[in-house]
């Protein structure tokens, strides 16, 4: 089964604003690398059925 993945930047003020919807694992990957790049806010990747976070990029450590 091919899960779709939604890709999020969530802004400093901790607000997420969306920015794609992605099947396939891999491919989502891919896509949230490259939204992520050039860009230090944090972005998530997301599989909002089971409400699980896949990966974060560009996460700021406290």
């Amino acid at each position: 089964m091919t899960r779709e993945y939604d890709a999020f930047e969530v802004l400093p003020d901790g607000a997420l604003i969306w920015k794609a919807t992605i099947t396939g694992h891999e491919d989502a990957i891919n896509k949230l690398k490259e939204v992520a790049k050039g860009n230090t806010n944090e972005f998530r990747l997301m599989h909002i059925p089971s409400r699980t976070v896949i990966a974060t990029i560009n996460a700021k450590a406290d």
